[in-house]
């Protein structure tokens, strides 16, 4: 099956941070940094809102999380930049922008109350297998602070050692090493690795 994968998302709190222009700034740095590492086309909308379309199905929750990890560690002292993004996976449609992909990210973020990560998907398997994992994860990356999100996004994006980590930050390993206990970086890691796993399997069905 060729599937399609698009995230669609929104600015926590955007009206309510001292600098509103600077939140969005941020959103755009963070886009622009991460196009190279999972690629997508995008598109800005209502201000504070945003729409991914990944080139590769696989990439999805990756791009999600590195997403939400780049606007936090943006984030000014005593504020706190972050996203709603919701994960909408379906059919591909060529050349169609209402396939099944969008429409399930679109409507999955108008019905996300309750979390800030979601994913939506025609597959009932898929469904099944990512739903429980997301909703921890999702509680896990609420909980990141500034620095926590910073290093486990640089540990992501760059595939160094802690050694070399802690080497190019500055810091020592021992900090690098606690940040990302504190960040959950190995269970983070598990949930990307299982959730491009599968959404191969569906690929490959």
């Amino acid at each position: 099956m060729t599937i399609a994968a698009v995230l669609t998302g929104d600015l926590i709190d955007s009206q309510g941070v001292e600098d509103t222009q600077d939140y969005i700034n941020q959103l755009r740095t963070a886009l622009q940094r991460l196009q190279a590492v999972c690629p997508f086309s995008h598109e800005l909308y209502r201000g504070d809102g945003f729409q991914l379309t990944l080139a590769s199905a696989t990439d999805a929750v990756r791009c999600a999380v590195l997403v939400r990890a780049a606007l936090i560690a943006a984030s000014p002292e005593h504020e706190r930049y972050d996203a709603r993004i919701a994960i909408g996976i379906g059919r591909a449609a060529e050349g169609n922008h209402y396939g099944e992909a969008f429409v399930l990210s679109g409507q999955g973020l108008d019905g996300m109350k309750r979390t800030s990560l979601g994913l939506f998907a025609s597959d009932a398997n898929l469904l099944d297998r990512m739903e429980l994992p997301t909703a921890f994860a999702a509680r896990v990356i609420e909980q990141w602070s500034r620095v926590e999100a910073e290093t486990w996004l640089l540990h992501a994006t760059l595939g160094v050692s802690q050694k070399a980590l802690a080497e190019q930050l500055g810091k020592s390993q021992v900090t690098i090493h606690k940040a990302l206990q504190r960040a959950e970086g190995n269970l983070i890691d598990r949930y990307l690795s299982c959730s491009r796993k599968w959404i191969e399997e569906l690929a490959n069905d």
